[in-house]
Parts: C-alpha cells; sequence; structure tokens
C-alpha cells in the first residue's frame, strides 16, 4: 500500500525539464498554432467594429448655505453640507436624464450602409435625414431600407408584420409616409459622394429602451478623494457620436440641476403675484370709499384730537395684523408642510417673520429636493432614501413643534393687542361718527398698504433671485472626438491570440504525455516495477521481419544489448537457461521479442528453441512462416514425439520452433501436467536456450503455471499502447514473488516521437559498416512533432 503510494506521489511530480525538452521537441506545433493565431488576429481586428471612448470633466460646487440656517441645523443635527458627489454621479447616468439627451438630439435614429458580410454605420457624411411627423416620444423599433431609383426613393420596411406590398413603397425626397399610424419623411442628398450607389438602413430604436442600454456605456469616477471633480466616459462605435452625446448628456444635466433651482423661485413668485393683485383690489377699493366719503361729508383734514387717536390705533392695528399675518402664515406653513404638494414654497416670504422657521423650511425643502434627485437613481427600497425620509420626518417633526409653541405665544400677543385696540376705539368713541368712520378708512387703507409695499419688496427679491439663478457645476473638460478606438486594441488582441495559442499548445502536449494513461516513459516503468528497464526497442518499420544476423541494424543492436544484459542476469546459472517473455495485454510485442532474442541467443554456436505456449492465441508459429498442425499440446496427448513437434526455423542457425498445435479446451490443465514438465527437462538437456512465448500474464494465469520452470521472466512494456494500470498490475505480481528473476523491455517506441529524439543518437549500420542516419524524412518527422 506505501509502495503504491510512493509511486503516485512521484507520478504527480512533473519534472520542469523532462517538460520543456518536450515541449522544444513539438516546436513545429508551437509554429503552426502561431501562425494561425496571428492570422485569427489579423482577421479579428479586420472584422472587429471598434469601440470608441471619449471624457469631459465636471466640476461639481457645495451648494451655499446662510450663516442663520447653517446654525439653526447645525444645532438640530440635520445639516449636510454640499452636494452628495456619489448621488450626482448616479443622475448623471439616470434613465430620465439619458431619455431626454437622446430625444433631443435624435440619437436613437441611425443609419447603415448595407454591405454583403456587415453594415457599415454612417454618422456624419450622411445622404439620407428621416423626420418625424407629429409626436416621436414613443416611437421606436422600426427599420427601413432605402435605396435611389430614378429620383424616387425605394422604402421597404423591414420589420414590418406584413409580408405584401404595404410594406414597400416608392415616394419623393420629403414626401411624408405612414407606417403604423406613425408619419415619418426622409430627405436625399444626392450630392454626398458616392450616394447613389449603395442601398442604406434607417434603424429607430425605443428611446425607453435605448437609454437603458446607454447607461451600461457611461462611467462615472471621482478624478481624486478630495476633490469634486467627475471624471464621465461614454463608448461607442462611431468617434464622433462619443463626444457629442458626452456634452449633450452634460449640457442637460447642467440644465436639469438650474431648472431644479430656479423651481423654489418661480413658485414664490407666482405666490405673491396672487397676493399683491389681491392687495391691490383691496386698496383700490378702500381708496374710492375714502374719496367718496369726503365728498359727501365735505372733509379736508382731521383736527388734532382725533389725529393722535388715529395714530395710535393705526400702530395697534398694525401689530394686531402683523400679528394675525404671522399666524396665518404658520397656518399655511403647517398645512403646506403636511401636503408640499398642494402649495408654494414659504421660505423667501418668512425671512423677516421668523430666520429661525424659515432655516428649517429651506432644510425641509432641501431636503425633499434631494429625495427627488435620489429617486432618479436609486430604487425605493434603498438605504439612502430611507435615510432621507427619516431627515425629512425629523425636520417635519421640528417644524410643527416651533410652529405650535410660537402659535401659543402669539396668540397670547394677538388677545393683549386686540384688549389694546378695544381701549383705544372706546376712546374714538367720543369723537363724531363721521370722524370714527374717516379714521376707520384710514386704518385699514394703511395696513393694506404697509402690507402691499411688503409684497412687493419680497417679490423683487424672488426675481432677483431668478435671474440671477446660474448653475453650480462647470465644465472643465468638454468631451473629444478619439482619434483611437478604446477597443480592440491591436496590440492586446495580438497578445492574447498568441498567449492563447501557448496555452493551448502546452495543454496538449501535458495531456499528451503527462495525463496520458499509456506508458510513454522508461521513468514510469522504472517507477512501477522499482528496477532499471533491461531494453529499449523501437519501431523498425522497414527491417523488422528480417532475422537475419548479418544486416546489423539498430533493432539487431538493440537485441544484442538484450542479450548481454540477459546474460548478467543469469551469470549465476550454468546449464541451460528457460527464458519465459509475457506482458500485461496481447499486442505489446512479446511474440516479436520471443522470436528476435532467440534468434540473437544463437550467436557463438548456440542453440536455442522457441516454445509457442500461448496455446489460446498462437502466433509465433505464423509470424514466423510455420504451421502449428502438431506442436505442444500434441506431444502432451501423447500422439508426437519430442523430435517430431521440433522444427527448424528457416534463415537461421541453431533456432528451432515448437509450435503450439491444435488449440486445446483446457490450457492450464496441460500447462500443468507432468508431461509438460518433462519437455521442458528434455529441452534443457538438447538446447542452450529456451524462450517460451506464453499468454499475458493479466489476462490469464498460464505464465503463473510456468514459473516455477522458468529461470528468468521477461515483461513487455509497450511504448504509448500498454496502460498505466496494466503495468502496475504487473509489478504487483512480480512483487509477490511468483517469478525468480525478472526484467522489463520497454518494446515499440516510435523512431520519430520525442522518446527517441531525446534518448538516442539515431544511427544504423549499412552492410558496408558506414554510419548512416535514420531519421524518416522531413514531412513524416513534422507530422510526428505536430501530432
Amino acid at each position: 500500500m506505501n509502495r503504491n503510494k510512493e509511486i503516485s506521489n512521484k507520478n504527480a511530480i512533473i519534472d520542469l525539464g523532462d517538460l520543456f525538452q518536450k515541449l522544444l521537441f513539438h516546436w513545429p506545433l508551437y509554429l503552426i498554432v502561431l501562425l494561425i493565431a496571428a492570422g485569427g488576429a489579423f482577421a479579428y481586428l479586420k472584422y472587429a467594429r471598434p469601440r470608441y471612448m471619449s471624457s469631459a470633466k465636471l466640476y461639481l460646487k457645495d451648494e451655499k448655505k446662510n450663516g442663520e440656517e447653517t446654525d439653526l441645523l447645525k444645532s438640530l443635527s440635520l445639516f449636510n453640507s454640499g452636494k452628495n458627489i456619489e448621488n450626482e454621479m448616479e443622475v448623471l447616468k439616470s434613465p430620465i436624464l439619458v431619455e431626454k439627451v437622446i430625444r433631443d438630439n435624435r440619437f436613437n435614429v441611425r443609419y447603415y450602409v448595407k454591405g454583403t458580410f456587415r453594415n457599415e454605420e454612417i454618422y456624419e457624411q450622411n445622404p439620407l435625414t428621416l423626420h418625424f411627423l407629429g409626436d416621436s416620444t414613443h416611437t421606436g423599433n422600426y427599420t427601413f431600407d432605402v435605396s435611389e431609383n430614378k429620383n424616387l426613393l425605394r422604402v421597404k420596411w423591414v420589420n414590418s408584420p406584413h409580408d405584401d406590398d404595404r410594406s414597400t413603397f416608392n415616394i419623393h425626397s420629403g414626401e411624408p409616409f405612414m407606417v403604423n399610424n406613425t408619419q415619418f419623411s426622409i430627405t436625399f442628398d444626392p450630392t454626398v459622394p458616392d450616394a447613389l450607389n449603395h442601398t442604406y438602413r434607417v434603424r429607430i430604436d425605443s428611446v425607453e429602451e435605448l437609454a437603458y442600454k446607454k447607461i451600461e456605456d457611461i462611467g462615472t469616477a471621482l478624478v481624486n478623494r478630495d476633490a469634486t471633480v467627475v471624471m464621465v466616459t461614454y463608448e461607442d462605435r462611431i468617434a464622433a457620436r462619443t463626444a457629442h452625446f458626452l456634452n449633450a448628456l452634460l449640457d442637460t444635466y447642467n440644465e436639469y440641476t438650474l431648472d431644479d433651482k430656479n423651481r423654489v423661485a418661480l413658485k414664490t413668485i407666482r405666490f405673491l403675484n396672487v397676493r399683491i393683485d389681491s392687495l391691490k383690489d383691496e386698496l383700490g377699493f378702500l381708496e374710492k370709499q375714502e374719496e367718496q366719503f369726503k365728498v359727501q361729508r365735505g372733509i379736508t383734514d382731521i383736527e388734532g384730537s382725533s389725529k393722535l387717536a388715529l395714530e395710535q390705533v393705526k400702530e395697534a392695528d398694525l401689530k394686531l395684523n402683523d400679528a394675525n399675518m404671522q399666524l396665518s402664515v404658520f397656518d399655511q406653513v403647517e398645512s403646506y408642510i403636511n401636503d408640499p404638494g398642494t402649495d408654494y414654497p414659504f421660505a423667501p416670504v418668512l425671512g423677516n417673520v421668523d430666520q429661525a422657521l424659515t432655516g428649517m423650511i429651506n432644510r425641509y425643502e432641501e431636503l425633499l429636493k434631494e429625495k427627488k434627485r435620489l429617486s432618479l437613481s436609486l430604487q425605493p427600497g434603498s438605504m439612502i432614501l430611507q435615510n432621507t425620509d427619516a431627515q425629512i420626518n425629523d425636520a417635519k417633526n421640528t417644524i410643527k413643534n416651533y410652529i405650535s409653541g410660537y402659535k401659543r405665544n402669539a396668540g397670547v400677543a394677538q388677545s393683549q393687542m386686540q384688549t389694546k385696540v378695544n381701549q383705544i376705539q372706546a376712546k374714538i368713541a367720543n369723537i363724531p361718527a363721521y370722524e370714527r368712520e374717516y379714521i376707520n378708512i384710514k386704518r385699514q387703507q394703511g395696513v393694506k398698504e404697509n402690507l402691499y409695499l411688503h409684497l412687493l419688496k419680497k417679490k423683487e427679491e424672488a426675481a432677483i433671485s431668478y435671474a440671477s439663478n446660474v448653475t453650480d457645476n462647470k465644465v472643465l473638460a468638454p468631451a473629444f472626438v478619439p482619434s483611437k478606438p478604446e477597443s480592440p486594441k491591436k496590440t492586446l488582441v495580438f497578445v492574447s491570440f498568441l498567449a492563447a495559442a501557448l496555452v493551448l499548445c502546452t495543454v496538449y502536449v501535458y495531456i499528451k504525455y503527462f495525463l496520458n494513461n499509456k506508458v510513454l516513459d522508461k521513468s514510469e516503468i522504472e517507477q512501477a516495477f522499482g528496477r532499471p528497464v533491461m531494453a529499449e526497442i523501437y519501431q523498425d518499420e522497414t527491417k523488422g521481419k528480417d532475422m537475419s544476423l548479418r544486416n546489423r541494424s539498430v533493432l539487431l543492436e538493440q537485441i544484442f544489448n538484450l542479450r548481454t544484459n540477459l546474460r548478467f542476469l543469469l551469470n549465476e546459472h550454468n546449464s541451460s537457461a528457460t527464458i519465459m517473455i509475457t506482458s500485461s495485454i496481447s499486442g505489446e510485442g512479446k511474440t516479436f521479442m520471443t522470436a528476435h532474442l532467440g534468434n540473437a541467443l544463437t550467436v557463438n554456436n548456440k542453440k536455442a528453441v522457441l516454445l509457442e505456449l500461448d496455446l489460446r492465441k498462437p502466433k509465433l508459429s505464423r509470424s514466423l512462416g510455420l504451421d502449428n498442425q502438431v506442436g505442444v499440446t500434441s506431444y502432451i496427448v501423447e500422439s508426437k514425439t519430442i523430435d517430431e513437434i521440433i522444427k527448424k526455423v528457416p534463415g537461421t542457425e541453431g533456432l528451432h520452433l515448437i509450435s503450439s498445435g491444435p488449440i486445446p479446451p483446457n490450457p492450464v490443465e496441460l500447462i500443468e501436467s507432468n508431461r509438460m514438465k518433462t519437455l521442458l527437462e528434455t529441452l534443457k538437456q538438447r538446447f542452450d536456450y529456451i524462450i517460451i512465448d506464453t499468454a499475458p500474464i493479466g489476462i490469464v494465469s498460464d505464465s503463473k503455471s510456468l514459473a516455477p520452470y522458468v529461470d528468468c521472466t521477461l515483461f513487455m512494456v509497450r511504448y504509448n499502447f500498454t496502460l498505466k494500470s496494466k503495468m502496475t498490475a504487473v509489478a504487483e505480481n512480480i512483487r509477490d514473488s511468483f517469478f525468480r528473476k525478472t526484467g522489463v523491455i520497454f518494446n515499440g517506441i516510435e523512431q520519430d516521437s520525442f522518446y527517441p529524439y531525446y534518448y538516442y543518437d539515431h544511427y544504423s549500420y549499412s552492410e558496408n559498416g558506414n554510419k548512416t542516419r535514420m531519421w524518416s524524412t522531413f514531412a513524416k518527422k513534422m507530422k510526428q512533432r505536430i501530432a
């Protein structure tokens, strides 16, 4: 168990040097894939639609607060200086603002020149212009193909629900046409270069849908943490449109903020106009009443005693009326606070009434304006909106409590002033009736005049405020038309394609060699078996079937190397040697190796016999050109003698073969019989070497049954064929001591693969002994290195 774990850990470690050698071996694959990647990058850059990005800098100035309001709101913990820059950045991307930009500048109408593979958008030098004849607020999702034909414009409604002639019609330039209850007109300018040789496509997008798409292309970010300068960016496929759209967005935003500031001043002016007009009518009525009174009674002046009383009662009436007006205003303010949408703002009117209350009203209206601005970009359940609502409620409750206390004090003052007026009126009662009536007229007239003058003053102040309102924002750097696209970037595209090619090739090589479930390296064999490989045999397609010992090919040299190593393995064995060759599965080259090893062992006048004991699927006889009509099974069933089953292998010296004979139904019983033991003992007396070709050990148990009679067992492992799991099972059998002396042969190594390239200096000996290169053709080598 520990042994398997150790082998698994060794296999999990990647030899970086070995990996580098493998990558270097596959350089033609890298070259071809890199060339393909470069071609792909060229094609991508040619057909990819570029995206341009323009940017602008917007300065957001803090809102100004008066001193009294600042001190008051600080004391109430409601003060919040300046704008919330993050909220303003969201307002810049609000759908309402973007919709207005698109609608006012007709960015939802796009023009294309139709092409074979794709349509190219045109923006500035455009021969077509589409006009909306009527309300275009909700117009969208129309596509028209327009072409010029004999001074007529042929218009095809592409996305029409009808397939008949109603979707195609001819019009003159500027002539109105109706589509789906929406009226349009198209003007065509033939003076634009090459205007008559193309078919154009006009696409009209829905403003609402396009606004939400455009929001994703707008970016906002602070220039730095301490500044209130915002960098606004916009991306588009048309370079000029990036700058035009961004500048239009900033202009619309400034108009929006200025309009928001002017709305309060306009409401105040409207309120004052209504009150002034009402007082003007009342003063006119009182002046006519005074005139009629003087004419009827012939009065030109009031005596001194009545003048004093008149002045006293006028002063008392003014104070009483002032108190009444304050109470009235406070009642209206309280009504406004309860329902701010039904009345006008009162902050400018309250300036001389109560500075503290004026500050509270200003703060309350600022909070309402801030909530409206936040609602453009935040969801109703946002924590920021909830926090703003809580501040509005706190400000409202503070104003209500302030008004309630003030009304109590004002009520007491009003009662005292009324008592004083009543006392003065009692004194005036002694004045003749006509004088008393005149005093009352003058008193009412004076009160109305003072109130009229006060409201006129407030109206002028509001008008001056409205006229002097300017936007707090400044465009520090307007948007520019970019000269280079933001994407795709040529360098980045080429680097990405080439890097992807390198990664893919490396992953392919890694999977091929390190995640392959087949044996590709002798180090894997040595780790599994715990011993060095006896011989490494690679494929020799041209001379693999040549058994001659005179033709010293690389294959023969490797077989002789195996023979030498085998003699060292059997150095303590003095008599005839019995060698068994097996493998984990069929097809690993044990039959091939049996024939060639047996032939090599006949050197120096040695005699060798090949014993075909793969009784289930015999191949050795057929590979040597002999039949297997009689053989081992014939001897065991006592139908033939040893001399009758031994055959001379043609073309060799000292090499003999005993075929398998007829395929038996019970191979294991025959192998374990006494006749088999007798056969092997007899062959040892006649031959120097007995080489047994037996069935694969990973499939049947024939090899284990023969193990007691065998001096040495050789296990075949084939390059890129033997499964690692099967090889591990064979290694377990060796460690379980079923066999005496064992060795492993790495067979079938491909000549032009990485393995012989890395481990061998390829050569062979020709007939005259000259050293020649054994590289295959260049094409074959390239194919091997690419694959």
